[in-house]
């Protein structure tokens, strides 16, 4: 049974027609079409697709026909509250301790650019009020507002105290 057929059998089993299977995973009528034509094969995107919108059927089944079509419950894809962890399964101290590490990592570069970006400004208006700025070939004129672009495509207005 290649991958067509199991996509066929997923329809016949959940009784949904082409269009509705289609529009329940998400992909164009079309593309479903062509797949169940024999045109094309489905993409790991479109099974992807499948899988996610059914969440009973087995990836092994679904992608190398391997298995029965549905998941048991020790395949289910989210863990619960209550299942049961190895606490002395190395690989999964490491991942959860990489993944604290990750989380922790990313809030204190966020804490440190958000402290750079309210800076930064403050840093600019305390250059343009300590130091007067000259244009030698306009004597006569006066800066009225100055106007600072970032690079994350805001900006900030300062304007000249009269």
């Amino acid at each position: 049974m290649d991958e067509k057929e199991r996509i066929e059998k997923i329809m016949l089993k959940e009784e949904m027609t082409a269009a509705i299977f289609a529009s329940e995973i998400g992909i164009q009528g079309s593309t479903l079409s062509h797949i169940l034509n024999g045109r094309n094969n489905p993409s790991l995107d479109v099974l992807k697709k499948i899988l996610n919108r059914f969440r009973t059927i087995s990836s092994d089944w679904l992608i190398l026909g391997v298995g029965s079509m549905y998941r048991s419950e020790k395949q289910s894809q989210t863990p619960t509250l209550f299942d049961n962890f190895d606490e002395n399964d190395s690989k999964s101290d490491t991942l959860i301790q990489k993944s604290v590490e990750k989380t922790v990592l990313g809030f204190e570069t966020i804490q440190q650019k958000k402290q750079i970006a309210e800076e930064q400004p403050q840093k600019i208006q305390q250059k343009v009020s300590q130091s007067e700025i000259q244009i030698p070939e306009a004597a006569n004129k006066t800066v009225r507002k100055i106007i600072v672009y970032y690079s994350d495509n805001t900006f900030q207005e300062f304007d000249a105290k009269q």
